[in-house]
């Protein structure tokens, strides 16, 4: 994005003085609020309410890993000093993704954006809280947040994860990146090492009959996928213990 000049800048800030609304700046301006936002709280103070996080919740906190892993990804633009993190669905999955929706809003004290196009909904919080908060537990390794290169990187921080940090984590992952077919369970993902760190997380909870093989890609230039994979038999343990939630798309594969 240019940087704003200084006649533009000037423009802005006699909008804001005359009480003008950012979504009103914004509309004439054609700048992004979250350009504009800067020169709010420079004149007024921090306006946007940030997310509340409760740390001790394992169970969700799993859960949001697990999806953050699976579509998400963090943006920060240096220029407008903005911290974004989304998650990116399937246009078929807009009844899961309403649900998850309803609980990030009662979660994070804070409805998220949504943005909804031909084939992808895609979630967005502009918060550096989250953004950093997700780095404590999320790796990858390229110095810049790119998604495509994220997801063959990705993997889960050296720390001590808790019985139901791994319960939600094992949930969240599924719901974005799994699949659940009529004979087995699988998690795919072209990163070997959270594929690794999933099937520990198995092997910890007691799941038996485990396999990781290679999934070869068909399109030039997409990376193989690594499969995590256990029979049928143990589904309804699975179900029982972990509760996926996006089981309308996943029983669609």
């Amino acid at each position: 994005m240019k940087r704003l000049n200084q006649t533009e800048k000037d423009y802005i800030i006699s909008l804001l003085k005359e009480g003008k609304s950012l979504n009103y700046i914004s509309k004439i301006t054609g700048k992004n609020k979250s350009t504009l936002y800067p020169y709010y709280k420079k004149l007024f103070g921090k306006k946007f309410k940030d997310v509340i996080i409760d740390e001790n919740d394992d169970l969700f906190i799993g859960e949001l890993v697990g999806l953050f892993v699976g579509d998400g990804y963090s943006f920060y633009d240096n220029k407008a000093k903005s911290y974004a993190v989304n998650l990116y669905f399937n246009h078929l999955e807009r009844s899961y993704v309403d649900n998850l929706i309803e609980l990030l809003t009662i979660k994070f004290q804070k409805k998220p954006q949504v943005y909804y196009s031909s084939d992808l909904i895609n979630i967005k919080y502009h918060s550096k809280k989250l953004y950093y908060f997700l780095l404590k537990y999320v790796k990858w390794n390229v110095n810049i947040p790119v998604y495509k290169k994220k997801s063959r990187t990705v993997y889960l921080a050296d720390l001590i994860y808790s019985y139901d940090f791994k319960r939600g984590f094992l949930k969240g992952f599924l719901d974005s990146d799994g699949h659940l077919s009529p004979k087995k369970l699988t998690y795919d993902s072209s990163s070997s090492r959270i594929i690794e760190q999933t099937n520990n997380f198995l092997i910890s909870l007691n799941f038996e009959k485990r396999k990781i093989g290679i999934s070869k890609s068909k399109i030039i230039g997409r990376a193989d996928m690594k499969r995590l994979s256990f029979k049928k038999h143990e589904r309804e343990k699975f179900f029982e213990l972990i509760n996926p939630r996006n089981t309308v798309m996943l029983n669609r594969h």
